[in-house]
């Protein structure tokens, strides 16, 4: 399970002492039936809001972001980032997820539209353990940007497009595209909708030269592009008392599905494998994985007999990728 990094961990604590819970209930359930609805981050008008907000979807978006990083950084294990722009950034999530991967990362601009959200990664910054980069943050919309942020090594859009109609987004995407020095990451929701929209983006930034650095295993047509499945992952998240009390849950842990799209400049040649698109099916005679490949996605099967492949795939799930 991915958790929050410690300092985040205790600056939330931090905020919670003497806030009533039952509000801070009642302001995530609005917010989550605004967002729902098709609203955004406007919703979010006080400390409380934006409060409400971090304790219910940061530790989900960040288990989800690092899940996507760290899937990027098996394939490219030597890229090591000095700078980063985190557009639609609210607390500073994804850059917190970031910071985390890359400790070489030197300087992170956060925008967002949202003044509360951005106060909150402001706090977050100067919290005791924080990471050292030298952060700044900048109120905008996300043209604002497009139009007048400098380029950066990474380049990151975590659950910002999907605010946006699907041909606002994919200008957006293209314009992040000419803002990224090395790296673009876009996560959305891992719905099917989500998917559709990730799909979209790879097919635009493979028509401007992208290499896919993940999770693809090929840049050919996706063989999920038509049919019922869709391309999604799922990280899970332990859940505090306070996430638990504020989200009106009893479960310890949260599953958090997502869908996303790496692309790279300047990579050379990839070696990506075949990302596994499914929890690993174990059965009595063999592990049952669903692959990426170019045509379909494929079933291999890996028996027991073949015990240095079989223990291999015992270690394998949902999401990594089988070098062969």
């Amino acid at each position: 399970m991915t958790a929050l990094p410690a300092f985040l961990g205790a600056a939330l604590g931090n905020k919670l002492e003497n806030v009533s819970r039952a509000a801070l209930r009642g302001r995530a359930q609005a917010i989550s039936d605004a967002y729902r609805s098709g609203g955004n981050s406007s919703v979010i008008r006080t400390e409380d809001d934006s409060l409400a907000y971090a304790l219910v979807r940061m530790p989900a978006t960040y288990a989800a972001v690092r899940a996507a990083l760290a899937q990027a950084v098996d394939v490219i294990p030597g890229f090591a980032p000095h700078s980063l722009l985190d557009v639609g950034a609210g607390p500073g999530t994804a850059s917190w997820a970031a910071a985390d991967t890359w400790p070489s990362l030197a300087r992170m601009t956060l925008v967002d539209s949202n003044p509360r959200l951005l106060d909150l990664a402001d706090e977050f910054r100067q919290a005791p353990g924080a990471p050292q980069a030298d952060m700044s943050v900048r109120r905008g919309s996300i043209a604002d940007a497009l139009n007048e942020t400098q380029t950066a090594e990474v380049v990151m859009a975590s659950y910002v497009l999907t605010e946006l109609a699907l041909d606002a987004a994919m200008r957006a995407a293209a314009a992040l595209w000419r803002l990224t020095d090395k790296l673009l990451v876009i996560v959305e929701p891992g719905t099917p909708d989500g998917f559709k929209r990730i799909l979209a983006y790879r097919n635009l930034l493979l028509a401007q030269g992208a290499a896919i650095v993940a999770p693809c295993s090929h840049e050919g047509v996706c063989p999920l592009a038509t049919g019922d499945r869709w391309c999604h992952f799922s990280a899970r998240l332990p859940r505090s008392r306070d996430h638990l009390s504020t989200k009106g849950a009893n479960v310890p842990f949260e599953d958090e599905k997502f869908s996303y799209l790496v692309a790279g400049k300047g990579f050379g040649d990839l070696v990506r494998g075949r990302r596994i698109l499914a929890t690993p099916r174990v059965g009595k005679a063999a592990i049952t994985l669903t692959l990426c490949a170019p045509e379909a996605a494929a079933d291999i099967a890996i028996g027991r007999g073949d015990k240095d492949a079989y223990k291999a795939a015992k270690r394998l799930d949902w999401g990594d990728a089988l070098i062969t």
